[in-house]
């Protein structure tokens, strides 16, 4: 048998042993990625329901910060990145992880400018996807 064919054969008999482990690892992507999205979300209803109604001594940093500069940029982009959520098919699973990505990256950014030097309350948890 010459070196092609080996080659050849040596690339099915992989496939054929490791086709399992493959799907496996492919199943196990896109619970990963499900998982990042649905944090993502909680976390983006977190934000917003903080942002609606700041609580405790941030409450009067937050009101303030809606009249700022920087504030129409980031709420225009946490509007056109719900937008694309809502229109994010669930059952493309990288569209709709990029949505929630995206999503919760524009709270994120906008809790941030809101809250200006204070840090972000305890009970809103921000997953590191959101932090890039």
């Amino acid at each position: 048998m010459g070196a092609a064919a080996e080659h050849r054969a040596n690339a099915v008999a992989h496939e054929i042993l490791f086709r399992d482990h493959s799907i496996a690892a492919q199943r196990d992507m896109h619970q990963r990625g499900l998982q990042v999205a649905e944090d993502c979300n909680e976390f983006t209803r977190q934000a917003l329901a903080y942002l609606l109604e700041p609580r405790g001594m941030r409450k009067a940093t937050v009101e303030r910060s809606k009249t700022r500069r920087g504030w129409p940029k980031r709420h225009a982009a946490l509007v056109q990145a719900h937008c694309e959520w809502v229109d994010a098919d669930a059952r493309n699973l990288f569209a709709y992880h990029r949505a929630c990505l995206k999503r919760a990256q524009a709270a994120h950014s906008l809790l941030v400018f809101a809250l200006g030097m204070w840090t972000i309350p305890d009970g809103i948890s921000v997953p590191r996807a959101a932090l890039s």
